[in-house]
């Protein structure tokens, strides 16, 4: 696992420290050994998008206000879960919020996709993969090691075998100094 932290910052709070950063590539762990005696929480989030496998399948593509998606690729509702923001992986436009999965090849869209999309786009989501029906997985797992002084943060990838998508975020820690 790839880890790399960047603008790592302290920002004092009376007697309290927040330190903040950004990871990218699996996550990363934090010592606090030199600013903290105590932490009372940390915490963590994906601003990266994830990938879903699913894909647009409408030859002429879709105007934006159009509600009903076909897709193909991955089943859809193995994939995707109703209230998800989807994104185009590409450009990265927000197209909308899942408001049903209709069939593994149909979704729709409340209100209608906010932009254009092609034959062929790549459906994403924002942060974590989280889907109905998979082993895919991904997220952000933060752990306190204090015999050792460490913040772990650690994000899944979105496959067992060598998944080659990047994943970044940002994180934080609170504690007393």
């Amino acid at each position: 696992m790839a880890s790399q932290t960047e603008d790592t910052r302290l920002h004092v709070l009376g007697d309290m420290v927040m330190i903040t950063g950004t990871f990218t590539d699996g996550g990363t762990e934090v010592s606090f050994a030199d600013q903290l005696t105590t932490v009372f929480a940390a915490g963590g989030h994906i601003t990266s998008l994830t990938e879903t496998g699913v894909v647009i399948n409408m030859g002429a593509g879709a105007a934006p206000g159009t509600t009903a998606l076909t897709v193909d690729t991955v089943d859809a509702r193995a994939a995707l879960t109703v209230g998800q923001t989807l994104y185009d992986i590409d450009t990265p436009a927000r197209l909308g919020v899942i408001t049903a999965i209709d069939s593994a090849t149909s979704i729709t869209i409340g209100g209608g996709i906010a932009a254009g999309i092609v034959d062929d786009t790549n459906l994403g989501v924002r942060g974590a993969l989280k889907p109905s029906i998979t082993l895919k997985s991904t997220s952000v797992d933060v752990s306190i090691d204090e015999d050792n002084s460490l913040v772990l943060f650690e994000v899944g990838k979105t496959s067992a075998t060598a998944d080659t998508t990047s994943v970044s975020g940002r994180w934080w820690i609170l504690g007393k100094r």
